[in-house]
């Protein structure tokens, strides 16, 4: 490879860090940056009462990990009995089970709210009741394409993201980077992160390459300055390290 590329991670918490881990296990160098962090309800009694109330209900969508060990922490996994619970990813679903959720699927390609949303038993909800469980701000397009099925849908927001300082050496790293690759986990870290960064910082990753969860997140993205974005085969790590193994196959990163 005759660029230097310099991989930004966006993923929050433990599971960013070990994506940037595999990132560099791939001869790339790579730097965590998630713009959020993951924190518990400020009103945690309040939100399991109204967790609580809302149970049980058709069907059930948590829409992350955190979502899922969030609810747990709330109301326990035993008030979801009675409930079909749709998680985004086959990591999502073990976790779920782990931690005593019933009932569980998920859809088998793909972590994103369409892949999700095609679900043979998200097509057909007229008349369902549906919990969304979830951090605010994030997979608005669920809950809008629910409602215009037909279902009756309420949402929760389980966990928040809370802003958190860059890395120090962030600035630095991007200078000497030739060229920037952003993993985009999500619409909102893309935001996220272009919110963090001054206005120098911010044109020098929108002129890099965006590999994004989902078609939708690329259009967003592009719509606000990045001038080349990639489509991933999902959110999960295995997509986005494909992507970024087919982007260097084809000498792309340039």
């Amino acid at each position: 490879m005759s660029v230097n590329p310099l991989v930004l991670v966006t993923r929050t918490e433990q599971a960013g860090k070990a994506l940037a881990e595999k990132v560099e296990s791939q001869g790339l160098s790579a730097l965590h940056c998630a713009p959020f962090a993951l924190k518990a309800p400020e009103q945690p009694d309040e939100v399991a009462a109204q967790l609580d109330a809302l149970l049980p209900a058709d069907l059930v969508i948590i829409t992350s990990q955190e979502g899922v060990r969030r609810s747990a922490e709330l109301v326990g996994a035993e008030r979801f009995a009675r409930a079909l619970v749709v998680v985004p990813g086959e990591g999502t679903a073990q976790l779920a089970r782990e931690l005593g959720f019933a009932n569980v699927i998920y859809p088998s390609r793909h972590g994103t709210s369409e892949a999700m949303l095609a679900l043979p038993e998200l097509r057909e909800v007229d008349g369902l009741s549906i919990l969304i469980l979830a951090a605010e701000g994030g997979r608005g397009l669920m809950g809008r394409t629910l409602e215009e099925r037909g279902a009756v849908v309420d949402r929760i927001h389980v966990y928040r993201r809370v802003r958190q300082a860059m890395p120090e050496d962030l600035g630095g790293r991007i200078d000497e980077a030739d060229l920037v690759v952003t993993l985009a986990a999500s619409w909102e870290a893309v935001s996220g992160l272009c919110e963090a960064l001054d206005d120098e910082l911010r044109r020098q990753i929108q002129s890099g390459v965006l590999v994004a969860p989902s078609q939708r997140v690329a259009d967003r993205s592009a719509a606000i300055g990045f001038e080349r974005c990639r489509v991933a085969g999902g959110a999960d790590d295995h997509a986005m390290l494909s992507e970024l193994h087919r982007l260097t196959r084809r000498s792309e990163l340039r």
